[in-house]
């Protein structure tokens, strides 16, 4: 990407902090603004009291979080809480593919521009808080195939953030 291309987004983003995509309703300093979105490359600027923490890449549509419909199956952004990290995680679901689901977590008290933790689901992918706990789930081809123990060809995996 050329200079010039990452110093406008940098004055996007910054201007799109007075149009946040979510203040926080939870006492946390994190806010968000979906910068683009589009079927296979999506960009989210991370602000904290209104400075600008970073803005990072997805490989994952995001265009419903831009046009702010919440569909269970597209895409969201959502702060979470979990005890481990009192100031929160973002986590971001979106569509990749015809019908793969990926899941990303910001912690935006980290410094870096990736995700610190991202899964796909081959169909799926989910996420809950549970007693303070952050679980992801999402499917995956058996190692095995379709067998008796693995009937349709899929397994669940359930992990736990942080692992």
């Amino acid at each position: 990407m050329s200079r010039a291309c990452k110093l406008a987004l940098l004055l996007v983003a910054l201007c799109a902090n007075a149009l946040a995509d979510h203040e926080s309703d939870a006492p946390s300093p994190w806010s968000w603004h979906v910068v683009s979105g589009g079927l296979d490359e999506s960009r989210v600027a991370i602000y904290s009291q209104a400075e600008l923490v970073g803005i990072y890449d997805f490989s994952c549509d995001l265009t419903d979080a831009v046009n702010g419909e919440k569909r269970e199956t597209e895409a969201s952004l959502n702060l979470v809480q979990p005890v481990s990290h009192p100031l929160g995680l973002l986590v971001i679901t979106c569509n990749v593919g015809a019908h793969s689901q990926h899941l990303a977590i910001v912690d935006p008290e980290k410094k870096t521009s990736q995700p610190v933790f991202a899964r796909t689901g081959s169909y799926f992918v989910k996420f809950e808080l549970e007693d303070g706990e952050l679980w992801i789930s999402y499917d995956r081809p058996c190692a095995t195939g379709v067998s008796v123990e693995c009937p349709d060809g899929f397994e669940t995996v359930f992990v736990r953030y942080p692992e």
